[in-house]
This record gives structure tokens, C-alpha cells and sequence, in this order.
């Protein structure tokens, strides 16, 4: 495990969904811009696409183990 692997924290999609909420809330009240909501509404949706497959990887990884578990 490298440095960096060991330091990483990966964010939730709780998380991100507040992230969501706090800079909608933002442009709503003027402290922010559009510009800075696109771009972080660009990457919420990179983290959920990112969060889903590794869901997907780790069932796909229990039902395997389960399967050669049978066997």
C-alpha cells in the first residue's frame, strides 16, 4: 500500500448530497457562482458513477465467493 492509498478518504453519497444541498443553497442566497455549482455538481455526479460501480464490483465479488463457496 503506497502513501497515498494510506491517507485517501473517500466521500459518501450522504456526503456529496450535502455538498449538493450546501452549494444549491449557496447560489440561492448569492455567495457563490454558477460557475463554482456546475463544477461541483460535475464532480458529485463523477463521485456517484464512481460509488455505484465499486457497489457493483463488491456484490459481484460476494456472490462469486458465494458461488465458489457452493462448489
Amino acid at each position: 500500500m503506497n502513501m497515498y492509498e494510506e491517507n485517501k478518504k473517500s466521500l459518501t453519497l450522504d456526503e456529496a448530497a450535502i455538498i449538493l444541498s450546501d452549494t444549491l443553497q449557496e447560489v440561492a442566497e448569492r455567495r457563490t457562482t454558477i460557475r463554482r455549482a456546475l463544477a461541483i455538481s460535475r464532480l458529485a455526479l463523477a463521485l456517484s458513477k464512481v460509488i455505484e460501480i465499486q457497489n457493483l464490483r463488491d456484490r459481484v465479488e460476494f456472490l462469486e465467493q458465494t458461488l465458489k463457496k457452493r462448489k
